[in-house]
């Protein structure tokens, strides 16, 4: 996740089970993994964003996959 800006006040994206939080500064990026290593899901990846009190926040995110993308619903299954 990159911001796009800068927040003067709140707006951090929170890691509570990290007990961290990032700042959003323009141009700053945040890189995290929601995989395990082993197929399942990494419960330290659970994010959210703190409330930006003063300001906008605008962030661009990039998903990258380790399989091809089946949309919900798809007669296709993954092999």
């Amino acid at each position: 996740m990159t911001y796009l800006n800068d927040v003067p006040e709140g707006g951090q994206t929170v890691f509570p089970q990290l007990g961290l939080a990032v700042s959003p500064i323009r141009g700053n990026a945040c890189y995290f993994e929601y995989g395990d290593g082993k197929g399942g899901v990494d419960a330290r990846s659970l994010h959210a964003s703190a409330a930006v009190i003063r300001g906008e926040k605008w962030v661009m995110t990039k998903w990258m996959r380790e399989r091809r993308f089946v949309a919900a619903g798809s007669q296709n299954s993954i092999r």
